[in-house]
């Protein structure tokens, strides 16, 4: 082999080397993002789920926080899933959810809201997938002497 067609191999060698070298080094650096606590997944609202990245879903309490009184407070639980998508509201008791109403939109009174946090959960019905999620708060009835 002469020594000029040698040279030309070992740059075009070395071309390929550094070529392959850099996208290791971009699919590393790529690879490499943080992923969200599985936690962040779940859009959660207070008010509305319009921050949640769901376009037009709604999920409200009226009113949220339910004002202290009775054991039991009241509050209506309002919804719309934001399409044609059929909705199931579950409220969350122990740590089991309780279907408490379905519908693409709809209202429904709550009126065993307990002091503390009472948490309902809108899921699309086709595949189950969460919409938003809600909390509504009770005080507890304050003891004055």
């Amino acid at each position: 082999m002469s020594t000029k067609r040698l040279r030309s191999l070992t740059i075009g060698i070395s071309r390929a080397f550094l070529f392959c070298l850099t996208l290791v080094a971009l699919f590393v650096a790529g690879c490499d993002r943080p992923t969200p606590p599985p936690d962040s997944a779940a859009p959660s609202a207070s008010a509305s789920a319009n921050d949640a990245g769901f376009a037009g879903v709604v999920f409200r309490a009226d009113p949220n926080p339910v004002p202290p009184g009775d054991a039991k407070g009241r509050t209506t639980i309002i919804w719309d899933t934001g399409s044609d998508a059929v909705g199931e509201v579950y409220v969350v008791s122990s740590g089991n959810e309780k279907l408490f109403g379905t519908g693409r939109q709809g209202s429904q009174e709550a009126p065993w809201i307990q002091p503390g946090s009472n948490e309902f959960r809108l899921y699309s019905q086709t595949d189950h997938k969460l919409l938003a999620q809600l909390t509504v708060t009770m005080p507890a009835p304050s003891t004055k002497p």
